[in-house]
């Protein structure tokens, strides 16, 4: 089991920093360390470089890793999370108001340069082992780095963007916005970038923080751990599952991104990603409870399962003896199958499998299948039929041809190729193993 921290945990946003309010974070870490548990901080690549006393800007400077504007030695700075130091946030005003008002101007990392890789990796090692106060060290197991598209919360740079052919071509493909602005959405200027046309601009501005990032990040964390560990991203790339999992963006509390959350980790294969989730928010809404629980049962059952917060507490104690049940139950069926689940990881990881598969992987020849988004599988054998539909007592599922047995009586369901309901009430989800496969697994545990 893992412990994520959000970049609440820094100082203003600021990587590499521990806040006022976390100062008891190092402590805490080592005490839940002991229980057997893991812990994941986050980066946000964005570095601030409006401070007095910041070494990880100083020095990012002095090894010249920013990016900057063609032929000249100046960063281009844009807006992210990091606020300016010495004001005062009003927090009453709208996130993009406040960002606009109080945000500070954020250089991004090249990583595409070697000097930028060592530099990433000694802020990451000194964050692991503080040298001035060991007391204030770090001491993680994984890193999930965020908004690394490169994103940022304005349109290009601070005071614009100085080539309106590489940022407003001539054509620009619709996807859905208006104007000409859309390339320049929430981005860094093109010429950013050291490509030589437009195609190979928005491509290797997509590509920019995606591979360069994880990579470097996933060396760091072994050298300073010196074990495997995990990097989760938000942005990817086919292969990057090979260094990186992926992470799919907050979910707000609502059915509708329930079946969002699935497609996109079922789409996540083809970009060879086996560890893929999304974190569950609520920060407009409050989750009921029946909903809150679809999201359980079917996070439990994802590669990885991310519980965030929003500004309504979510976690399984927050809610009541029945919601306890609820989880305790999924999480057993989760510990059970660890030794299954980690067949499939060793399996992608050796041989380039999947681990999460749409129907259709498996049953291609069954048309049926190529249009169903609400099942999926573990691996080739175990059938995830979820509830996805509030108010649903009952689960239309489709059982393609093959022989399917209850996972929790054995019995042989004895249907092939139909469409079938099953009860779903609050406290259980269906699932179903292949004829024909043995599963691995243990006496609940959180190991294998």
């Amino acid at each position: 089991d893992v412990q994520y921290v959000d970049i609440d945990h820094m100082e203003r946003q600021l990587d590499f920093t521990i806040g006022a309010r976390f100062a008891g974070l190092p402590a805490l870490i080592n005490r839940i360390k002991e229980q057997g548990m893991r812990f994941i901080i986050i980066l946000d690549p964005a570095i601030s470089g409006n401070e007095t006393n910041y070494p990880t800007f100083s020095r990012g400077v002095q090894d010249d890793v920013f990016i900057k504007w063609p032929n000249t030695n100046d960063i281009i700075y844009s807006k992210v999370w990091p606020f300016l130091p010495n004001v005062q946030v009003n927090e009453s005003l709208p996130e993009q108001t406040q960002i606009k008002l109080y945000g500070a101007h954020a250089a991004f990392p090249d990583f595409f340069r070697n000097s930028t890789v060592a530099w990433w990796k000694r802020e990451i090692l000194e964050f692991y082992n503080n040298p001035t106060n060991a007391s204030r060290s770090i001491k993680f197991d994984g890193l999930w780095i965020d908004m690394n598209e490169p994103a940022a919360f304005m349109n290009g740079a601070i005071g614009g963007c100085r080539n309106d052919l590489l940022n407003m071509p001539p054509y620009i493909p619709s996807n859905g916005e208006k104007g000409k602005q859309w390339l320049l959405k929430c981005k860094l200027c093109a010429q950013g970038f050291p490509f030589k046309n437009l195609f190979s601009q928005f491509q290797g501005r997509r590509r920019y923080l995606l591979l360069s990032e994880e990579y470097p990040s996933l060396l760091a964390l072994q050298n300073v751990t010196r074990e495997r560990g995990i990097v989760i991203t938000r942005s990817t790339y086919p292969s990057s599952g090979r260094w990186a999992g992926h992470w799919l963006g907050d979910n707000t509390a609502a059915w509708d991104q329930l079946a969002k959350s699935v497609i996109g980790m079922s789409s996540g294969v083809e970009l060879f990603l086996w560890h893929i989730s999304n974190g569950l928010k609520s920060p407009f809404q409050n989750c009921v409870l029946y909903l809150a629980a679809a999201y359980l049962s079917i996070g439990l059952l994802k590669p990885l399962k991310m519980q965030t917060q929003g500004y309504h507490r979510q976690d399984p104690a927050s809610w009541n003896s029945t919601f306890e049940d609820i989880s305790r139950n999924v999480l057993n069926i989760r510990y059970t199958l660890l030794p299954y689940l980690y067949t499939l990881m060793y399996d992608a990881h050796a041989h380039g499998s999947t681990v999460i598969r749409p129907m259709l992987h498996e049953f291609v020849q069954d048309r049926t299948t190529w249009e169903i988004y609400e099942q999926f599988l573990w691996g080739p054998a175990l059938l995830i039929s979820p509830v996805m539909h509030q108010n649903a007592v009952t689960v239309n599922a489709y059982l393609p041809n093959a022989r399917w047995y209850d996972y929790y009586t054995d019995d042989d369901i004895g249907l092939r190729g139909h469409f079938t309901f099953l009860p779903a009430p609050l406290d259980h989800i269906n699932l179903h193993i292949r004829g024909g496969y043995i599963l691995a697994w243990q006496t609940p545990a959180n190991t294998t």
